[in-house]
């Protein structure tokens, strides 16, 4: 019985690392993955492009949105665009996902956190 209550606090421990670490992991993957869905909006969209892109940044707004990420955690750059038209058929455009992680692992002095970052370069349609 004394054996058990020594290692019972190490295993609760343990047990509870493992799921915050499962946490990061998944929100790792939800990252990767609205990225890709977003990066693949802006290049499939049908849209009349305007000044500073804003077809493309309504398709990967909206593909955000039904993500669970606001207009602040993403950004919207185009690669090597022609001068008359940012955003024109057959330019790279890479959108770029950003999401804080933390880990809190109770009765430890540290908190480990950071930012998850996943970047997708596309070609527009």
């Amino acid at each position: 019985m004394v054996e058990f209550a020594l290692v019972l606090p190490l295993l609760v421990l343990l047990t509870i690392a493992g799921v915050e670490f499962g946490l990061v992991v998944k929100d790792w993957i939800n990252v990767t993955n609205s990225a890709r869905v977003a990066g693949r909006a802006a290049a499939a969209a049908r849209f009349s492009d305007g000044p500073n892109c804003t077809g493309v940044r309504a398709a990967v707004d909206t593909a955000m949105t039904a993500q669970g990420f606001s207009s602040s955690d993403w950004t919207l750059t185009a690669l090597n665009p022609p001068s008359s038209a940012p955003c024109a058929p057959g330019t790279d455009v890479r959108v770029t996902l950003s999401r804080p992680w933390n880990v809190s692992v109770p009765f430890l002095p540290f908190s480990p956190s950071g930012t998850i970052t996943s970047d997708v370069t596309e070609k527009i349609e």
